[in-house]
């Protein structure tokens, strides 16, 4: 039998581009919050089961791994958060409240932990199991505009460095990919407020969803020979920055 991953925003964006690499040898369960058309069509697609499973909530989460399992009959072989929100605000001093970044920090990260601490028992007690975690270059040096969204991020890639650690002995791989912008539907209005050749400088275009997918797929054929690990996608956005 195919090995069962799940992968959390699973039916947009770089989610559903990395369901589609994973198909092939897979059993998917593609996690979604909204849009159950769009979720039904990604069914049909991929021949995958989606599940609408808010991950900034602990009852959703609870509620919604326990159908999955009953679905399915075992437990995932591996983990893709892939869910994330965004709220970009361009004076986080003018913010009327600290809720925009309380709300992302509650999805990008409690979110992910949510999720690993529902996978993780069973890897571990097979010895074996992939995690990957979708952060940002957003989280990697000063940027503005990103307040709440990179520090999330940050937190989501310093959680993965911590738990490899603790599962590595245990044959389980935690990693994470960092992208840099990337046209997806989250990103469309944030993309249209900048000149094309300007984006991901100096590759001076947005990546493509399929492009981070790639390296996604790549971690989880891998192993854990890999482990503990951020992986940067960004065009050469973060070397450039270190340029005089």
């Amino acid at each position: 039998m195919r090995p069962l991953a799940v992968i959390s925003g699973g039916t947009s964006g770089i989610g559903l581009a990395t369901a589609r690499r994973l198909a092939v040898d897979h059993r998917l369960a593609l996690l979604y919050a909204r849009d159950s058309e769009r979720a039904a069509k990604v069914e049909k697609e991929l021949g995958a089961k989606t599940f609408c499973l808010d991950v900034g909530s602990d009852q959703a989460v609870e509620a919604g791994y326990a159908a999955l399992l009953q679905h399915f009959g075992d437990p995932p072989a591996v983990l893709v958060n892939s869910a994330g929100l965004a709220r970009f605000q361009r004076f986080f001093v003018q913010g009327k409240s600290l809720d925009a970044a309380q709300e992302m920090m509650n999805v990008n990260y409690f979110g992910s932990m949510r999720l690993i601490r529902k996978v993780l028992p069973a890897m571990y007690s097979r010895r074996q199991g992939c995690i990957v975690n979708l952060c940002s270059v957003s989280g990697l040096g000063g940027s503005a505009g990103v307040i709440g969204y990179a520090e999330s991020k940050a937190a989501l890639a310093c959680l993965t460095r911590n738990l490899a650690m603790e599962v590595a002995r245990r044959g389980i791989s935690v990693n994470c990919v960092s992208p840099g912008r990337v046209a997806t539907p989250m990103t469309e209005e944030l993309l249209a407020q900048f000149a094309p050749e300007t984006v991901n400088f100096p590759l001076g275009r947005a990546l493509q969803a399929d492009e981070v997918a790639r390296v996604i797929e790549m971690l989880v054929r891998i192993g854990p020979a890999i482990n503990g690990q951020e992986l940067v996608v960004d065009g050469g956005t973060s070397v450039a920055r270190l340029q005089p």
